[in-house]
């Protein structure tokens, strides 16, 4: 994708060993349906597919000798049925062990990005960096902290995927479940070299709900809060957010000039290139 949010072919790019390649991870819906991602998506549109307008100023930018390249990689698939969602909430609210259950869409999209991942290493990629928005970050955290070797880094913005915090922390305890486990997933290990962005008006994670990501060596966690929702006008209209629409954020102009203001990104690409 260029700096437009246009696709262009992968093959365009030659210099594959003085290419930094930024992997992206768009967020998700419900489980049951597959995510929208559209091919040209208009600028902004998230919910879309589109790339945060923050990463893609990055486009063809300069880290000592390496060229920024972004890719993104559009998972499409469905995840757990809401039958056996229901099967197992059910468990839950009896007391019963879940044992096992079928990929939930945020698993399968871990499968899905690191077999693409592969395939770059064997064209020659090697200075890789993975990231995304919401879904797209948790699954970027979780592929970093298990195969550390793969990638230089990674980058979270909004980092989710168990849906609002009232619903996996009380009225669907089956997401509180798949989210502690996704969570154990990641305590695997004790050290995580990535930048995260949170926020305490997000409706899905906050500062809070995420402070184990504290606990990990090399982590850059960064608390924007002080960029209110309300500063910020959404990519499809000009009309500003609401106070609640923490987690809407990155699809705005007004997270460029923040990004742009503190060189967080920035700052941390140099630091591990």
């Amino acid at each position: 994708m260029d700096d437009k949010g246009i696709p262009y072919a992968p093959d365009l790019i030659t210099d594959k060993e003085n290419t930094l390649l930024l992997i992206w991870n768009h967020g998700s819906g419900q489980d049951t349906k597959t995510d929208k991602c559209k091919k040209k998506p208009k600028f902004g549109y998230t919910w879309d597919g589109a790339v945060s307008p923050a990463i893609l100023q990055f486009h063809n930018k300069q880290i000592k000798n390496l060229e920024i390249k972004i890719f993104r990689l559009c998972s499409g698939v469905k995840g757990m049925s809401g039958k056996e969602q229901d099967e197992i909430l059910n468990l839950i609210k009896k007391g019963k062990k879940i044992d096992n259950y079928s990929e939930l869409k945020q698993q399968k999209r871990q499968n899905i990005i690191i077999n693409e991942v592969e395939k770059f290493i064997e064209k020659g990629f090697y200075n890789i960096v993975i990231g995304g928005y919401s879904a797209g970050g948790w699954a970027s955290l979780n592929l970093m902290s298990r195969y550390p070797d793969k990638f230089k880094g990674a980058i979270a913005f909004n980092p989710a995927f168990a849906g609002p915090k009232q619903e996996w922390n009380k009225a669907l305890p089956n997401w509180g479940f798949f989210r502690e486990e996704q969570i154990n997933q990641l305590k695997k290990t004790d050290t995580l070299n990535a930048l995260v962005f949170v926020h305490k008006n997000d409706e899905f994670e906050t500062p809070e709900t995420l402070s184990f990501l504290y606990n990990f060596n090399e982590i850059n966690m960064i608390d924007y809060s002080e960029l209110k929702a309300t500063d910020c006008t959404w990519a499809d209209v000009n009309k500003t957010m609401p106070k609640e629409a923490g987690h809407a954020i990155p699809q705005s102009s007004c997270f460029v000039e923040y990004e742009n203001q503190n060189e967080f990104i920035l700052n941390y690409l140099k630091s591990i290139f």
